[in-house]
């Protein structure tokens, strides 16, 4: 169950970093020089704190792995979620920069971590 813990809060680092940064640097972090506008801005801005909300319910469901099961599942289900969505544009748009589709795969796979969890339940 330890190892299982440790490995939500690493996982739940990812969108914690992400979020923050998206927050205080905003779409100009990826734009690189580029212009954008500002609903695009505000719009990324909004998406970067339900990075830290993502990450808060990570966090908050590893403290009761079993207790807090729906929570870390729902959590799990939005990342998921969210790597279809870049599928999306990858297929529609193209491919992002390396680290972008590194983190559509994260989430791709993000499920097997709900299958863990079901193992590390039955196990306590």
């Amino acid at each position: 169950m330890t190892l299982f813990r440790i490995a939500i809060y690493v996982f739940g680092l990812i969108p914690l970093y992400y979020g923050v940064t998206g927050i205080v640097l905003g779409a100009a972090q990826l734009m690189a020089g580029e212009p954008f506008t500002p609903a695009m801005d505000n719009q990324f801005r909004y998406l970067s704190g339900v990075y830290i909300g993502i990450a808060a319910m990570l966090f908050y469901a590893a403290g009761d792995i079993v207790g807090r099961a729906s929570v870390f599942r729902l959590a799990v289900l939005a990342v998921f979620i969210g790597g279809l969505g870049r599928v999306v544009s990858y297929l529609s748009i193209g491919a992002p920069p390396a680290e972008m589709v590194g983190g559509m795969v994260l989430e791709l796979i993000a499920p097997v971590f709900i299958l863990w969890q079901a193992k590390v339940i039955k196990s306590a």
